[in-house]
């Protein structure tokens, strides 16, 4: 007669408790990990939670201060914590000298992710419009000005919209976007059409040295 442990069903139910053990362990390594995170985003908020008044810089960065020696504490004291916890420090030391200026600017935000936002819905709609998985040449092209681009608009409320501005005023706005896209149309240029791109300015460079 076979003991009870060498029972298969048995054998299976104990590979079964085992792995559920290890999960709960990850499980809750996760949630104490998620609650560094949590904390964080908390000590970085821009306005008090009942005030609602924006905070200062000094105050941020004690808190900050003051939580990552907490972290540091805790990944000593748990080696699988250790991992992340230096990433966190890491990550929040390497950008210390500009984590807190939207403290200091009135009206700044925290981060880009409006911003990104919106670019991304920019590409988005320009890579529908084209059909090009590529939107590098639209943004090339028209550089700062693509984000005045308005899909919702009709070409009758452009053509009004352009009409209440005045030759001068075009005339400036075409130079000041002509100067900021030089730069780029160069790095284009240079990227794709390098051979080319060298000859002429040989060429440039030759006429200059003739002078």
């Amino acid at each position: 007669m076979s003991k009870k442990a060498d029972h298969p069903r048995l054998a299976d139910l104990l590979v079964i408790a085992n792995l559920y053990r290890s999960h709960l362990l990850t499980e809750r390594r996760l949630r104490r990990q998620r609650t560094w995170l949590i904390e964080l985003a908390h000590h970085l908020r821009l306005e008090e939670d009942t005030s609602h008044r924006r905070r200062k810089a000094r105050q941020v960065k004690r808190e900050v201060q003051a939580f990552l020696k907490t972290l540091e504490h805790a990944a000593a004291e748990r080696p699988e914590d250790a991992p992340l916890a230096q990433h966190i420090l890491q990550t929040v030391r390497k950008r210390w000298k500009g984590l807190f200026i939207c403290y200091r600017v009135p009206g700044l935000p925290a981060t880009n992710n409006a911003q990104e936002t919106f670019f991304s819905r920019l590409k988005h709609h320009q890579r529908r419009i084209s059909g090009h998985k590529s939107v590098h040449d639209f943004i090339v092209r028209y550089g700062v000005y693509a984000a005045y681009v308005d899909r919702h608009e009709t070409f009758e409320e452009l053509l009004l919209r352009l009409s209440q501005i005045t030759n001068e005023e075009f005339q400036a706005a075409r130079q000041t976007w002509r100067e900021n896209e030089a730069p780029l149309h160069k790095a284009h240029r240079f990227r794709y059409h390098r051979t080319r791109f060298l000859k002429e300015l040989e060429g440039d460079w030759e006429k200059l040295a003739r002078k």
